[in-house]
């Protein structure tokens, strides 16, 4: 992928809770143009094949508690008693549970986990659950998230920044002259010197 696409990044294998005869795989296209490109192509060279790519569109997640463990709703809305997660029997504070292992599915009552994707009734909530997605973002009511191009970063070229050359360096020699050092006997001397002028200025008045 990385040799087709420069910029792709995080790319991991999508899992699946069924056997698959091939694997899909979901990665980053960094790059907003390249990005662009692949997708306008819609297929990929890997080896000696050329495989589909399209957009990746995560799931919509289902609302479900986990106290009662039915779908559509949360835990704090929900007034049930708590149930063991796998065989749906009620929790009591001051009795330890003792499951056995024996799956009960809360939304139909079968032999399989209750979030289980094989269950009929849970199939058909998903697939009411995309209908309504699919219906608000034709509305307006909702909007799929949809990546934006990004403005260019600034990069510190060196032809930006020219070194400077002899010529250019003014150098003023006021600032390089070596001031005399000034002593407690040069600061007296400067002081008499102040007083003498100030005494022949009032003389002269």
């Amino acid at each position: 992928i990385q040799r087709t696409i420069a910029s792709a990044d995080r790319i991991k294998r999508i899992h699946y809770s069924y056997q698959r005869r091939t694997d899909d795989y979901r990665f980053d296209v960094k790059d907003y143009s390249e990005y662009n490109a692949v997708l306008q192509l819609g297929r990929i060279a890997i080896g000696h094949s050329w495989l589909s790519i399209t957009k990746f569109y995560p799931g919509n997640r289902l609302t479900y508690c986990t106290r009662c463990w039915r779908i559509g709703h949360l835990r704090n809305t929900c007034n049930a008693e708590s149930k063991c997660r796998i065989c749906l029997e009620n929790l009591n504070i001051d009795t330890p549970h003792m499951c056995n292992n024996e799956p009960k599915c809360a939304q139909c009552d079968g032999k399989h986990h209750s979030l289980d994707s094989q269950c009929q009734v849970l199939k058909e909530y998903k697939d009411q659950l995309k209908e309504d997605v699919e219906d608000a973002i034709q509305k307006g009511l909702l909007q799929r998230f949809s990546p934006q191009e990004k403005s260019p970063s600034f990069e510190r070229r060196e032809q930006d920044f020219p070194p400077l050359t002899a010529s250019d360096n003014h150098s003023n020699e006021k600032w390089n002259t070596a001031l005399p050092r000034t002593t407690v006997e040069s600061n007296k001397l400067r002081a008499s010197y102040t007083d003498k002028t100030i005494d022949s200025i009032n003389d002269n008045l």
